[in-house]
């Protein structure tokens, strides 16, 4: 064999190799098998798409509704009507639920219904979930412990994981010891309260930062219960005490001697409820919840007279401490037994220590118009930020001592025609209080004008002059009225400084 010959082959059947390995070979995709597979998919993908599009399409068009805006409408049918809606379909059943169960006022429903449902409550957790707002008429006995109804009340209220608005006739701290609920709004309507009580009250509040609005509207509270200390022993009431006041123990004196620096105690620490801005309760415990809080809103029902000794002037004082933030003043006399003495130094308190930043008072009034349209005259010119005066009536005039009903007429009230004076003998605010809403009617006066609006509008003159910052005004018939400033130019036209808005339905 040549010696030359092996060596070429074997040289070229390596190339082979290199040429094989360096270009990997690739499968052909036009095999006619994978192809017609591709193109079954395709086909069957599209069919399905097109299948669920025309079933959806068939569905009718209340089933595409979301839960929320279902529970929005059955909110306004009657709950009988959404007790029929839950029987519709699984989509509704979810919707009335929570219609159901979202705002659920139990004060005028039958005790043995309200255990009823208290116990669904107790057993059902996710129906309890539903609950942002509950109220209830009755509570069991405080000396009843350890009954069923006791402890089916506690686990329907730590069912209720999303509670943000709570009514109770009083505070019961068995009931509420261990809820987890984050509340926003508390309304009790005791219309007393023991020192443990009150005590329990706020440490249990300390556990409810996001409170904004704290209601005790009936309570009667003179005076503050004194803090407790250590061991549960409350200190002496606390009142306040001048350099020049002799300590008549020695004893006691020599071995407590004065501090500088020590504090006492106060009955609603400073760190409860940090978040509050609306408060109704009594004038001793809003002037104390008016400290460190950003509160917009108190409204105080005076209970006590000068004579029984409150204090206008310290309360207002207090108040004031809320300055940046506080708005809207309420002064709401509970009984007739409130003097119009005690209401006036009240008012004329608030005027010299809030007038600066004071935009919205409000007064509830209990006595005859006259009384009322004398302070007001005699007090606007202390509110310097006032915009909207709100005067409300709760319960009917008296009647006045004459047989003609008249309206009180201010001091520098404009001269009224003949025709005006002749239509005054049956008109008064008791027969005006319950008029219908008019519409809006022009500022102007006219020969055919009602005597009311005269009569308002003689006084607002006046008071837009005693408080040049008033713009609205809602009397106590029920007259809504705007005040509009006028130019020069737009008063020499003859354009009225007032507007009749119309008569609020509150």
């Amino acid at each position: 064999m040549p010696t030359g010959l092996g060596r070429r082959a074997s040289e070229l059947g390596e190339r082979e190799d290199l040429d094989e390995s360096s270009h990997e070979r690739k499968r052909s995709v036009s095999l006619p098998a994978a192809a017609q597979a591709a193109r079954w998919r395709e086909a069957m993908a599209r069919e399905e798409a097109q299948a669920s599009n025309n079933h959806a399409d068939r569905q009718p068009a209340i089933t595409r509704i979301s839960p929320e805006l279902l529970s929005f409408i059955f909110s306004f049918a009657r709950r009988r009507d959404i007790v029929s809606l839950a029987q519709v379909s699984r989509s509704f059943s979810q919707a009335a639920l929570r219609a159901l169960y979202t705002d659920l006022d139990l004060r005028n429903v039958d005790d043995e219904r309200a255990a009823e449902c208290i116990a669904s409550l107790a057993s059902r957790r996710d129906v309890a979930a539903l609950v942002r707002s509950f109220a209830i008429r009755a509570l069991p006995p405080p000396d009843d412990a350890a009954s069923l109804s006791t402890v089916t009340f506690a686990i329907a209220f730590n069912n209720m994981e999303q509670l943000r608005a709570l009514t109770l006739p009083r505070f019961d701290l068995r009931l509420l010891c261990h809820t987890t609920f984050s509340l926003q709004r508390l309304v009790l309507l005791c219309e007393t309260i023991s020192a443990q009580d009150f005590h329990a009250l706020f440490r249990w509040l300390a556990r409810q930062p996001a409170l904004t609005a704290l209601s005790l509207p009936h309570l009667a509270l003179p005076s503050l219960p004194a803090p407790v200390v250590d061991a549960g022993t409350p200190t002496p009431p606390h009142t306040p005490r001048t350099p020049n006041t002799p300590n008549h123990d020695p004893h006691v004196a020599r071995s407590c001697p004065p501090s500088p620096t020590s504090t006492s105690p106060t009955p609603v620490p400073s760190s409860v409820l940090p978040n509050l801005r609306r408060v109704h309760a009594p004038a001793a415990l809003a002037a104390e919840l008016a400290h460190g809080r950003p509160l917009e809103c108190v409204k105080l029902p005076i209970q006590t007279t000068l004579y029984d000794g409150l204090r206008p002037s310290a309360i207002m004082s207090a108040l004031a401490a809320a300055r940046g933030t506080l708005r809207t003043l309420t002064i709401k006399p509970v009984s007739t037994k409130i003097d119009a003495r005690t209401l006036e130094r009240v008012v004329m308190s608030a005027g010299a220590e809030l007038g600066d930043f004071i935009e919205t008072l409000e007064m509830h009034w209990v006595m005859d118009d006259e009384s009322l349209y004398k302070l007001a005259v005699s007090v606007l010119g202390r509110f310097r930020a006032l915009h909207t005066l709100r005067l409300l009536r709760d319960s009917p005039p008296p009647f006045p001592p004459s047989p003609l009903l008249e309206f009180p007429l201010p001091p520098a009230s404009p001269p009224l025609s003949a025709g005006v004076a002749g239509s005054r003998t049956s008109i008064s605010s008791f027969s005006s209080a319950f008029a219908p809403r008019s519409a809006r009617s022009a500022g102007s006066a006219a020969p055919d004008t009602p005597f009311p609006r005269v009569h308002e509008r003689a006084h607002l003159a006046l008071w837009s002059k005693t408080c040049p910052s008033l713009r609205r005004v809602f009397f106590l018939s029920g007259a809504e009225w705007k005040v509009v400033p006028r130019s020069g130019v737009e008063a020499a036209l003859g354009l009225p400084p007032f507007e009749f808005v119309g008569y609020t339905q509150s």
